[in-house]
């Protein structure tokens, strides 16, 4: 996308750079399955994150336990996520079951932005003494959820989705 989104008073840079629709679902290989037939995509191969380390602004830090595919059509990738329950991405399902990630040069700078716009932080990879790590996962009001991806792992999940199960 190369126009900016404006809303209110502040632009919504972090828009132009959508990577990702994000969908927290009950089960990825059932979701895989229908979604797969239906839109007639392929997926990436399934990894687990048993543990990721979450930060929390609540609570500090926190463990999701997650299963994640992205399907290899773009250039906005489907992200299926299967959570295990009681873990820190109950903070992201509280809000919403899904969000859109775009890549970012400075997840800590982003978020600061984004803050003083009226956003708040639901969960990140890291504190904000440590400038959030290499994603975020924002919201303003009852709006919609902006995970903040940094460049620096661009070349990673790319790898991922290109490669063979």
């Amino acid at each position: 996308m190369n126009e900016q989104i404006k809303r209110g008073e502040g632009e919504l840079k972090e828009f132009a750079n959508l990577h990702h629709h994000g969908l927290i679902v009950p089960n990825i290989r059932q979701s895989m399955d229908g979604i797969g037939r239906e839109l007639n995509i392929d997926w990436a191969p399934v990894r687990r994150f048993d543990p990721l380390r979450v930060w929390l602004p609540d609570t500090g830090w926190s463990e999701a336990h997650l299963t994640v595919t992205y399907s290899r059509q773009g250039p906005i990738h489907f992200e299926l996520i299967e959570m295990v329950p009681g873990g820190a991405y109950e903070a992201l399902l509280a809000v919403s079951r899904a969000h859109v990630g775009a890549w970012v040069q400075d997840v800590g700078a982003e978020v600061e932005a984004l803050l003083a716009q009226g956003w708040r932080v639901i969960a990140a990879g890291a504190s904000p003494k440590h400038r959030y790590g290499q994603m975020a996962y924002m919201a303003r009001g009852d709006g919609p959820v902006l995970e903040l991806v940094g460049e620096p792992i661009r070349p990673l999940i790319e790898e991922w989705i290109a490669s063979a199960e």
